[in-house]
């Protein structure tokens, strides 16, 4: 009997040592350093500050660049004027028909950029594109299938790569322009994707903004509103170029311009050149 009570005593001696040794709580309720230190959570990585901007002014002017397809050249024929009239931002446009992401085969945007950033040296980029980007990309020699994982990564980091090409070349900001919804209902799912990507390489580039196109061209049941469109449901009409122009102005505004500062609406006369029926 005798020899049993020391074993339980033993049992219970050696429990506590071991309960201590793992860092729980003694007898009088402290917590040991050890364990303390051991659940103390890791400091959060500090996230990379855009690029500094300055306010705009007549004696140091912002250079806007306005690129992309068909569509960038209906906004950049609507912003650029109201831009000029502003007097504090120089705004340069330059566009190419039938382009996008998937085709560098066709027109490589990615050498394009560093070209535009060599020579002028934009501290803004508007940027405008995907009309013509419901097909594979070209890469390399190869075709990645539309819609495949492969794709929609290929897709991303050649949006993400040519922001990057913007900043280093010196931008300070870029604006990338959303697609807006489209008549033929196929191509609104693809729209939509290409939105996301977007979206998605923004947010891997400190100083990037995805601008929503997508709410200014629809009526109040989120369907498609024809009355800023051309007959081919996707380019615009002057209303829509300028009501386009309006929504990427304000981003632009907000981050260049003081509070409080006028600056003047879209000119209808801006956009006159605009062709009934332009090429994608």
């Amino acid at each position: 009997m005798l020899v049993a009570l020391v074993l339980v005593v033993t049992a219970i001696v050696a429990a506590i040592v071991v309960s201590r040794g793992r860092g729980e709580p003694t007898a009088g309720g402290a917590t040991p350093k050890q364990a303390q230190t051991a659940a103390a959570s890791p400091s959060p990585t500090p996230t990379t500050p855009p690029p500094t901007v300055w306010v705009a002014s007549k004696s140091d002017p912002v250079r806007v660049w306005v690129g992309g397809d068909s569509m960038a050249g209906e906004l950049g024929w609507s912003l650029g004027p109201v831009l000029e009239k502003i007097k504090v931002f120089k705004p340069t446009l330059y566009y190419r028909e039938s382009t996008g992401i998937c085709r560098w085969d066709f027109f490589d945007w990615g050498r394009q950029m560093e070209t535009v950033m060599k020579t002028a040296r934009p501290d803004a980029v508007v940027m405008m594109m995907g009309t013509n980007d419901t097909q594979s990309v070209w890469d390399d020699g190869t075709w990645i299938s539309y819609g495949t994982t492969k794709w929609k990564t290929a897709y991303q980091n050649r949006v993400s790569d040519m922001m990057g090409t913007m900043f280093e070349g010196g931008a300070r900001r870029v604006y990338w322009v959303g697609m807006p919804m489209m008549q033929e209902s196929w191509r609104n799912s693809r729209m939509k994707l290409i939105n996301r990507l977007v979206q998605s390489a923004a947010a891997e580039n400190p100083g990037a903004e995805y601008v929503d196109a997508w709410a200014l061209f629809v009526d109040s049941n989120g369907d498609y509103a024809a009355n800023w469109r051309l007959a081919d449901g996707v380019h615009f009409t002057v209303e829509g170029q300028q009501r386009l122009a309006k929504a990427v102005l304000k981003d632009v505004e907000k981050d260049w311009l003081p509070d409080g500062l006028p600056s003047p609406s879209p000119s209808p006369a801006a956009s006159s050149s605009a062709s009934p029926s332009p090429s994608i």
